[in-house]
């Protein structure tokens, strides 16, 4: 990996650049924010490490700045201050990782290690990743009863596939998957975490589900404005009860907005809408879930778009419950 190293210690750098070295990794060193930005533009690298503390910008700015220029860097926090706060803080501005100036040489590696195994860097062990699958899986599983009680019929689900993708990464997807879309409905939330939720239904599977619904053969640009109503109810009471999965986990209340409705929309018109309202935001979780309903088999696409720092409290819950 090549690694920007920035501290305004020439001792610190020596000593983090010796170890990053022998683990077999390029090491570029700047001794501050300023020159950091400028390295930056001028080089592609795999990951930055980011003193908190120095005089000419400090960490949690760099650490912007850096996303700003590019949102999938990863950015590992470095300092001599271990306070809760502190991480709390570096995680909020992006951080992947938070390392201590007095790490030993095996923790050093092992960020590094693990982040060349799985760049996102998102779960620390199976263990996490297999829990946060299960309770997405849940969330899901919840919204199909919730739609099976709307319109009083049987729904199958099969297990749902769960990925975590870049966000930058994202239009590629709707391209290859959500390029035509019937039907999404988009419900920002807000509390102890921030985030936006969107359940979509390509084109193909929004005429079924609409046709189920309303007992009707319309095509969707014939609905009146009753009928599209009901698709707003569906995805809100779909969205409603995954969202409540993750506040429940919380043991919090989310405050959630009136859902937006898009109907007949490209899949990048629906993702522009769902990136401005979390810019900040490095990683979207897609889940697709196969549902049949009277032998009709539909796919649906839940995306939630949930800040680093929301993910890690939600991963810091579920582990707490496993204790």
């Amino acid at each position: 990996m090549k690694i920007l190293l920035v501290d305004d210690s020439a001792y610190a750098r020596q000593r983090l650049s010796k170890v990053l070295k022998s683990a077999g990794h390029e090491v570029v060193e700047a001794e501050g924010g300023v020159e950091a930005i400028e390295l930056f533009k001028k080089g592609a690298f795999n990951a930055v490490t980011v003193d908190m503390l120095m005089p000419d910008m400090d960490g949690i700015t760099l650490m912007k700045r850096l996303k700003e220029l590019d949102r999938d860097i990863p950015l590992i926090a470095v300092t001599a201050d271990v306070q809760e706060e502190t991480k709390r803080e570096a995680f909020e501005a992006g951080a992947y990782a938070f390392l201590a100036k007095t790490a030993k040489t095996e923790e050093i590696k092992d960020i590094f290690s693990r982040l060349e195994r799985e760049p996102n860097l998102m779960f620390s062990s199976m263990m996490n990743k297999d829990a946060f699958t299960e309770l997405i899986n849940i969330a899901m599983g919840r919204a199909a009863d919730a739609l099976s009680s709307l319109i009083e019929r049987r729904i199958i689900l099969r297990v749902p596939q769960f990925e975590m993708i870049k966000a930058s990464s994202l239009n590629v997807y709707f391209e290859n998957k959500l390029n035509q879309i019937g039907v999404a409905v988009q419900q920002k939330f807000s509390g102890i975490i921030n985030g936006v939720a969107t359940f979509a239904l390509p084109y193909n599977d929004a005429v079924n589900l609409v046709r189920i619904l309303l007992s009707t053969d319309k095509e969707l640009d014939r609905l009146a404005p009753s009928e599209q109503t009901v698709l707003a109810e569906v995805g809100n009471i779909v969205l409603n009860a995954a969202i409540s999965i993750l506040s429940n986990q919380l043991n919090t209340r989310f405050s959630i907005s009136i859902p937006d409705v898009f109907l007949k929309k490209s899949g990048a018109d629906v993702l522009n809408s769902i990136m401005v309202c979390c810019k900040d935001t490095e990683h979207a979780i897609v889940l697709v879930s196969h549902l049949t309903i009277s032998d009709v088999e539909i796919t649906s696409y839940l995306i939630l778009l949930i800040p680093r720092v929301g993910v890690l409290k939600l991963l810091e819950s579920l582990n707490a419950s496993y204790r």
